[in-house]
């Protein structure tokens, strides 16, 4: 009897993480493509495209219950490089951020590569109306052009979606 149900239980099991592994599978993800820019990016299908003033694009996840406040988000800006080096450019956009933006407080910094290039990836809280926002700030300079990937969420969703962002940040190419 004992035999029988830890091998129903290792069945179940197996069928569980396998049907787990299957729904992520699943997902399925878009490119965006902008020609003057040359970039490229991908990002999960089922997120919506808005137009932003000064955003070179942005996606918004979709509703996920009813009264949602916040929807997670990825924009990205494209700017001079002003002959910075990246850590340089990286100082002045602390700056700015707690100049600009209420409550900012930056959590983590790391240098990391995207497509082969020198990239910053800045973690940092900020307060919007009532709400406690998260972002991942990814900071790449390339030919005289700074390239601002922001993946934001609310505080409480941002391990959630942390994943999904550095997915999103690995998948930029400038061409």
């Amino acid at each position: 009897m004992k035999k029988i149900l830890a091998g129903a239980l290792l069945l179940f099991f197996a069928i569980n993480v396998s049907g787990q592994k299957q729904a992520k599978e699943k997902v399925a993800w878009k490119t965006y493509t902008d020609a003057k820019e040359k970039v490229s990016v991908s990002y999960p299908a089922t997120w919506e495209q808005k137009k932003v003033e000064n955003a070179l694009f942005f996606f918004m996840a979709p509703y996920d219950h009813a009264g949602q406040k916040y929807r997670e988000n990825i924009h990205m800006i494209v700017a001079p490089a002003y002959d910075l080096y990246l850590v340089e450019y990286l100082a002045d956009a602390r700056k700015k951020l707690g100049e600009n933006v209420p409550g900012f407080k930056e959590l983590q910094s790391q240098y990391i590569k995207i497509d082969g290039l020198d990239c910053c990836r800045m973690i940092y809280e900020f307060k919007m109306k009532d709400l406690v926002l998260r972002d991942a700030y990814y900071l790449v300079l390339k030919d005289g052009k700074a390239y601002t990937l922001t993946c934001s969420a609310l505080e409480g969703t941002f391990n959630k979606f942390f994943p999904v962002f550095e997915k999103i940040a690995a998948s930029f190419k400038i061409k």
